[in-house]
């Protein structure tokens, strides 16, 4: 099948006042020679512009799926309800919408794997074309400032805390626009800039305020592939020993020509601002209460954690997911007989000290004399905390 033969998709995730609908309405003014067709996964009001969708009927081009989220629970609607507008109505291009809450990656596999509450394959529909997250970057800067205040509509789900929210949608995306950057000091700004490229690196990024951009970047790009969308965030190419480039990549706004360019003895812009990052590597098991404590016990200085962790007297595999203030740790699998029991730990963050946090992670591992006695610890995960 042809990419003529099925529609595009476009997905657009990001927080709660991010900006997402504005950017909706803001394609939907300008949609070219497109007939547009809307999906939204709002908690709350609806306040896309339904007069700008073409229709042919008094049916509306706009679906509401306000009653869940649809990485999860309504994943069954929301392939269903996608399949009868395409059946219903005439249009070639459709904007999905999604909640603040919602996980990108599960949103997309709707599209690409389809969904055990439905019978359709979506690949015979549609095909997914951009993954876009708009990210408050004024909310950002201060849910990653350790002591800042999060601005009134900015608090954290209870069970999706804002900085993983956050993480998750820079670290898959093609398309990445930085709103509401009027907002942020310059030289702030531009700090976020090299973390979030440290965090996913392959996205067009660009800065924005009320999502005022070229719909051609959001929409037509080609830009979505699911297995590389899944290796691109920062983390995994850390572990796997790359770096990356941006000198090929049309939408930065580091000079006039949107490159970034580094040339020997010049520092990166990641270097200029103060973020970096290391894996720390260990053959020796962690220490599990000393673990918990130290991933409890938030280093400002650290935006993102993930990997793997060997801990004493487990046979899971330990995973670990920091993202500033919220971790999440626990058992994501069984050691088999023939792995490697190691850590690999991937740090991500600003002005951070690694030697201090090597040597802190260090004092977390134990030595032969502890085995006996970390095996009879209670067990302290699943650890979930968000300060």
């Amino acid at each position: 099948m042809t990419h003529n033969d099925t529609t595009p998709v476009t997905i657009v995730s990001g927080y709660l006042g991010a900006g997402k609908t504005t950017l909706i309405n803001h394609v939907l003014s300008n949609p070219g020679d497109r007939r547009l067709a809307v999906i939204v996964n709002d908690m709350g009001e609806i306040n896309v512009d339904a007069e700008l969708l073409a229709r042919e009927s008094d049916d509306e081009g706009i679906v509401d799926l306000s009653n869940g989220c649809i990485c999860c629970r309504l994943q069954g609607d929301l392939l269903e309800e996608a399949t009868r507008l395409t059946r219903r109505r005439d249009f070639d291009y459709l904007l999905v919408e999604a909640s603040g809450i919602s996980e990108p990656i599960p949103i997309a596999q709707v599209f690409t794997d389809g969904t055990d509450a439905s019978d359709v394959d979506p690949t015979s529909l549609f095909r997914v074309d951009t993954m876009v997250t708009v990210l408050d970057t004024y909310g950002f800067w201060k849910e990653f400032d350790a002591g800042e205040q999060l601005p009134e509509n900015a608090q954290p789900d209870d069970d999706r805390p804002l900085s993983e929210v956050l993480v998750e949608g820079i670290e898959f995306c093609d398309v990445l626009l930085l709103n509401k950057s009027d907002m942020v000091p310059e030289g702030t700004l531009a700090e976020i800039e090299a973390v979030v490229d440290t965090l996913q690196p392959r996205a067009k990024r660009l800065r924005t305020t009320y999502c005022e951009v070229d719909p051609d970047i959001v929409l037509d790009t080609g830009a979505f592939d699911f297995a590389t969308a899944k290796r691109s965030p920062g983390w995994k190419r850390h572990l796997r020993g790359e770096t990356h480039d941006h000198g090929e990549d049309e939408y930065r706004d580091d000079d006039e020509h949107g490159h970034d360019h580094t040339h020997d003895g010049e520092q990166s812009v990641a270097d200029r601002h103060g973020v970096s990052s290391f894996v720390f590597r260990s053959d020796r098991p962690f220490h599990p209460e000393r673990l918990a404590a130290w991933l409890e016990d938030w280093d400002g200085s650290i935006v993102r954690a993930k990997g793997v962790c060997h801990v004493a007297a487990h046979d899971d595999v330990i995973g670990v997911s920091q993202a500033g203030p919220s971790v999440q740790a626990g058992p994501i699998g069984e050691w088999r007989p023939e792995d490697d029991r190691r850590t690999r730990l991937v740090i991500i963050g600003r002005s951070m000290n690694e030697e201090r946090i090597r040597d802190e992670l260090e004092a977390c591992v134990i030595d032969g004399d502890e085995r006996e006695l970390a095996a009879t610890v209670t067990d302290p995960f699943p650890l979930s905390h968000a300060s």
